[in-house]
């Protein structure tokens, strides 16, 4: 971290862009990696069924089955890690923190923590001592609950729309008579609601107009400024996209928050040029992690355990940091 403030990035002092689109040095970067360890052995003591030979095997007991790429099944131990980088500029990349994510049950490892969690834990830490951070993107892995302690705190959290999230009424708007506008939540943002000559539901997103900020004595507020088409002139209204108080009052009847709205509501709507912008800063990682896989043999880190793992990781950060450090000074004269 001290390296990353030291070369100005996510830095208060420097210019920031904006929230909207920010420098690439204010934008961390989070994505883990299944580290495949040296043998796919699961059973300490095997016996050929042919000749009865017993043989023994060396077996990771902090491996297992971890799904990688929201899709695809890897043996291994699941690695988090985080980082930034300057736009443009080859080798600039620098880890700024990386931790393991444990996948075992509570009874079996009590210091189980998932992916999700320990990106969270590791972002809370950035933000601690690096306070210009504009932006976290992250995959999937994060949910409404995980974004929102974020948003609080003033950051930008950038992820993908989950799959199967339905659409959830927001508010009717109502200005005149016969002129009213059913708001709801569908692909991550504002969209109305229309009804098609064939009877067909339609939710036609609302374009976003800006990103209004406001700094409140606790936490941080984040709106859409959302602009609602009409035949008598367009409207315009301002829709949280952060956790309100409201969201957070429990429903009489089932006892549970009245809306998740970070889990329906993207401060950067996915399918959008921001929001294309966004996630082709997801891309980062995906180098990092080759490195890692292609710089052993046959893909597999010769670790066993997770701690054996994470030391490996960190190994690999040294390095990428220190070439990061060395292409940062100035040439000798």
């Amino acid at each position: 971290m001290a390296q990353a403030l030291a070369h100005g990035y996510l830095s208060t002092d420097r210019p920031r862009g904006c929230r909207l689109r920010p420098d690439r040095s204010q934008v961390v970067n989070g994505d883990a990696t299944v580290v495949r360890p040296p043998s796919d052995q699961t059973e300490e003591t095997t016996v050929d069924e042919k000749t009865g030979e017993i043989r023994h095997h060396r077996v990771d007991h902090d491996a297992g089955l971890q799904i990688e790429g929201g899709d695809r099944t890897v043996y291994g131990k699941k690695i988090v890690s985080q980082s930034v980088r300057k736009a443009g500029i080859a080798h600039s990349r620098i880890i700024l923190n990386v931790d393991a994510a444990r996948h075992r049950s509570p009874e079996e490892d009590p210091n189980r923590e998932e992916e999700a969690s320990v990106a969270l834990r590791l972002s809370h830490e950035i933000l601690d001592r690096a306070p210009g951070v504009l932006a976290f993107v992250q995959d999937t892995v994060w949910r409404g609950k995980h974004r929102t302690p974020l948003i609080a705190r003033g950051a930008i959290v950038f992820t993908r729309q989950h799959d199967g999230a339905t659409p959830r009424a927001l508010k009717q708007y109502t200005y005149r008579p016969h002129c009213s506008h059913d708001v709801y939540s569908a692909t991550g943002r504002a969209c109305e609601r229309l009804i098609t000559v064939d009877g067909q539901t339609l939710y036609n997103p609302l374009p976003v107009r800006d990103l209004p900020t406001r700094k409140g004595t606790k936490s941080w507020r984040f709106y859409h400024l959302v602009e609602i088409p009409c035949p008598h002139g367009p409207h315009h209204e301002l829709i949280p996209v952060y956790e309100t108080h409201e969201d957070r009052a429990p429903d009489p009847r089932t006892q549970r928050p009245r809306f998740n709205r970070t889990e329906h509501l993207r401060q950067i709507p996915p399918a959008t040029d921001y929001g294309a912008r966004y996630l082709g800063f997801r891309q980062d990682s995906e180098s990092l992690h080759s490195t890692l896989d292609f710089t052993h043999h046959d893909k597999r880190v010769p670790a066993y355990g997770t701690d054996g793992a994470l030391l490996v990781f960190i190994g690999l950060a040294w390095v990428i940091n220190s070439i990061a450090r060395a292409r940062a000074q100035p040439p000798p004269e």
